[in-house]
């Protein structure tokens, strides 16, 4: 956080991206919380523009203002599109927002949270109800586990249909998050037409190689594609996603869902399935970045 405490001037938060030669910052009211977990360090601030804020380790997560697009985005596109629904993994999304989605739909049986930092879960669950509000859900498990080794060693084959990766950057401990051995992982956790989305950062800020991303999905996947959706405090605000799927493409809306789908999109902020549709119409610049041809 840039700020001087004892100069009287106002506190600001700023997160610097891009090799450090850009930056988010956001006038502060008040610091909320702050610690240092065995993982990471987690914040929470009041800002003036943008409601409450969480980080970690300095990097912008969850505002007010805009987390119900990540979170919509990432459980209704997988949901519109799948044939098989019944159980769901989250590697991340210790916000729950991810979650408070997916038990909008009553046919799920099991979602499956693997945080591997119980106090992202009980920071939020303070902080923004709003994200948490699913989380105790009887169909919810939070797992406190490493989400690569819970992939890679503990799961039996076809375990889930839908699997989403709501990770930070691919950098530390979630740059395993990112690799071809993990999506093939993921592959082999997957039903047969099974689903996964994830967050795949910003192609106009590449700092951690998006085509070598993409390179990944497509060696663990038959179908991969991308598509985009405004996130204000992330870098940029420009975002993509990756949907990787064993048979279907990302606008393949599974047509005995049409109905139910105009009825949870009346009360989504972001989501419904003209905008999902639309969002997988990419430009030339974002084609190259992810090495479509």
């Amino acid at each position: 956080m840039e700020n001087n405490e004892n100069s009287g001037k106002p506190q600001f938060f700023t997160e610097y991206f891009y090799y450090k030669s850009l930056g988010f910052t956001t006038k502060i009211k008040e610091v909320l919380h702050s610690e240092e977990t065995p993982f990471q360090k987690i914040d929470v601030y009041q800002t003036e523009s943008i409601g409450k804020l969480l980080t970690l380790n300095g990097k912008t997560m969850v505002s007010d203002l805009d987390e119900f697009v990540y979170h919509e985005v990432l459980a209704h596109v997988s949901y519109a599109v799948a044939r098989s629904d019944q159980r769901v993994l989250i590697i991340g999304g210790g916000d729950g927002g991810v979650v408070r989605e997916f038990v909008k739909y009553s046919n799920i049986k099991a979602i499956h949270l693997v945080e591997i930092d119980e106090r992202v879960v009980a920071v939020s669950r303070q902080y923004f109800p709003h994200c948490t509000s699913g989380l105790d859900d009887p169909r919810v498990q939070i797992l406190p586990k490493d989400g690569i080794k819970y992939i890679q060693e503990e799961i039996a084959p076809a375990s889930y249909d839908i699997v989403i990766i709501d990770s930070t950057d691919p950098e530390e401990m979630a740059e395993g998050l990112f690799t071809d051995r993990f999506y093939k992982a993921i592959n082999r956790a997957l039903s047969a037409d099974g689903i996964m989305l994830a967050q795949t950062e910003n192609p106009f800020l590449d700092e951690y190689g998006l085509k070598k991303i993409y390179d990944n999905l497509r060696a663990a996947f038959p179908i991969v594609e991308s598509f985009s959706a405004p996130i204000i405090i992330y870098p940029g605000a420009y975002w993509s996603f990756a949907f990787a799927s064993k048979k279907y493409s990302g606008t393949d809306l599974n047509p005995s869902k049409s109905a139910q789908m105009k009825e949870i999109s009346l009360n989504c902020k972001w989501y419904n399935p003209d905008w999902h549709r639309g969002s997988f119409a990419l430009s030339n610049f974002h084609r190259k970045q992810i090495g479509q041809k």
